[in-house]
Order: structure tokens, then C-alpha cells, then sequence
């Protein structure tokens, strides 16, 4: 079975996302482009690493979790690099 049909498309997430409040995680620029010219998902966190393995992701996560949600109580779009959190405008 391809994989794409795994796969949900971006209208679809942004929608199931800003009904239930939650935010979005990618490091996909379609999302980027998406929330600043219609507002939506409307809160994003963009993955910008580079390329990282799923553990270290993961640990780089844990790491930050307690302050990105300090963070997205106040704010919609945070980027996360492997050194800091990043507020954007």
C-alpha cells in the first residue's frame, strides 16, 4: 500500500486542529504559509532542526515541553531549533 494513503492533507489537520484548540507540529512550510496568510492552523510549532532521528526529536521535546506551554498560552507561532524556542510574529 503507498504511503500517501496514509496520509491526511494539510486543510484537513489545520480544521480538526483549530476546532479542538490543539496546535499544530510539522516541519512542513506548507503550514507555515498556510497559518500566516489565512491564519490557520492557528497555533503552529515549527520543527526547524534540520535533520534529526525521532529519539533525539523526542528528547529535544521533553526538554522544552513545560515551557511551550507557558508559551502557547500567550502565543501562536513558536519555532523549535536544536538550541532555544523561538517566539515569531
Amino acid at each position: 500500500m503507498p504511503s500517501c494513503l496514509n496520509r491526511s492533507a494539510d486543510n484537513l489537520i489545520c480544521s480538526i486542529a483549530d476546532r479542538d484548540g490543539r496546535v499544530v507540529f510539522s516541519k512542513d512550510a506548507d503550514f507555515f504559509r498556510s497559518h500566516l496568510l489565512h491564519g490557520t492552523p492557528a497555533r503552529l510549532l515549527i520543527v526547524a532542526t534540520g535533520n534529526i532521528g525521532n529519539q533525539d526529536l523526542t528528547t529535544l521535546l521533553l526538554h522544552v515541553l513545560s515551557e511551550l506551554n507557558r508559551l502557547f498560552e500567550t502565543h501562536v507561532l513558536i519555532e523549535l531549533n536544536r538550541k532555544a524556542l523561538v517566539v515569531r510574529h
